[in-house]
């Protein structure tokens, strides 16, 4: 790709750091070529570099473009550093997995490597796309920007947990056969999904497009108030008596189309010739079938309710108006994703809440609409983070 091309797209990429409750040091590299990439200034804080910050380097130069030339799937690479992830970075072994989406980019265990040379970088990215540098913050490497920004944010979450995890008891980490099972699933599935760049067009009416164009504003706004990152956590909309509207797996959400949601019907499951469902339709599904009365579902991986996901912990709302809206905040029973088990838990859950907690995963929500559901789930996510100490602490630094 051209200078030009590969600065708007690190550029754009970084801007997923908002900035909004953390703030996210570092440094950042984009391979143009075969025979250059291009990096940012070391210790930058992310969420603001500029293109003028921006050096064109040669491929066969520096620590960066060793690690370009001995990783060929490889075309970007982030290090990040905040107070949490040096602070567990640090630790004098490597950190157990507790939270699901991390356990995707790297199984049961992240690694933790002594410095950020080429020859430690590169041995570990031959098994895994993200890592902590000792002393210094987190790493994640990907084949675009985008990919790698979610990489670090992951990390970030997972770090959160640790350091905050302490006042909720500690976290709890995933069984590590567990985490295996979800890396695996991850590699060999998951990233597969939804590689086709066009879909067989599906008809549908002025109605059904305006739903599936508030989807796609709704889980680009998941992105934009850090509810999700990359491609991770999912929403729907009841479209029906029988059939529901939801994002597609593994894609995207600033490059999901209208076309790309995909219809399924609630009771079969079935959604023809069309993109891959995300692979939490069946939950989707049942809580449909369920609660006839709700119009919308969405799942997030936020920050601050990762923490409570970490611990297996909920909280009460004692705001009079958002615990009528909302009830408590419940956790649900412990359930691998994706089994008949987790939907149970759910569903039985959610009789008493239109929020709750899924452990080592995330929050779920319902609601009559995406908008009004993405307004509840921020609301919970900015509680969990005041009763966190995460604004206080952005305040200190």
């Amino acid at each position: 790709m051209t200078y030009e091309q590969g600065s708007d797209l690190l550029l754009t990429a970084l801007g997923g750091f908002h900035g909004r409750f953390k703030k996210m040091f570092g440094q950042a590299a984009l391979r143009l070529d075969a025979d250059s990439y291009i990096m940012t200034g070391a210790n930058a804080q992310l969420s603001t570099i500029t293109e003028s910050s921006l050096i064109v380097c040669d491929i066969n130069s520096g620590e960066l473009g060793e690690i370009f030339r001995s990783c060929s799937n490889i075309n970007a690479l982030i290090v990040g550093c905040s107070q949490d992830t040096a602070t567990v970075s640090d630790r004098a072994s490597d950190l157990e997995v507790t939270l699901e989406d991390l356990a995707h980019l790297t199984g049961s265990h992240l690694r933790i490597i002594p410095d950020a040379s080429a020859a430690s970088i590169v041995p570990v990215l031959k098994e895994t796309s993200v890592c902590l540098i000792r002393g210094l913050g987190a790493l994640a490497a990907a084949s675009n920007p985008r990919k790698a920004v979610a990489g670090i944010q992951i990390i970030e979450k997972a770090c959160e947990a640790e350091t905050h995890g302490e006042v909720l008891g500690g976290t709890i980490p995933i069984p590590a056969k567990i985490a295996e099972e979800c890396r695996s699933e991850f590699i060999s599935d998951y990233v597969n999904r939804n590689e086709s760049k066009e879909v067989a067009y599906m008809g549908f009416d002025e109605a059904e497009f305006a739903l599936r164009s508030q989807l796609i504003d709704c889980g680009r706004a998941l992105v934009d108030k850090d509810l999700a990152y990359g491609s991770w956590g999912n929403l729907s909309v009841r479209l029906n008596d029988h059939e529901m509207l939801i994002t597609p797996s593994s894609m995207d959400y600033f490059d999901i189309k209208p076309e790309d949601i995909v219809r399924v019907d609630i009771n079969t499951l079935i959604y023809g010739d069309q993109r891959t469902p995300s692979g939490t339709a069946p939950l989707h599904a049942a809580l449909y079938r369920e609660f006839p009365d709700i119009g919308s579902v969405i799942h997030t991986h936020s920050n601050a309710l990762s923490v409570f996901a970490a611990c297996h912990a909920g909280f009460a709302l004692t705001d009079p108006s958002m615990h009528q809206l909302i009830g408590d905040i419940l956790v649900t029973r412990p359930a691998k994703s994706f089994t008949l088990e987790l939907i149970n838990a759910v569903t039985e859950t959610m009789h008493s809440t239109h929020a709750a907690i899924i452990p080592n995963h995330g929050g779920i929500f319902t609601g009559p609409s995406p908008d009004v559901v993405l307004a509840i789930a921020e609301a919970v996510e900015i509680h969990a983070r005041n009763l966190l100490g995460f604004a206080a602490r952005i305040e200190e630094e």
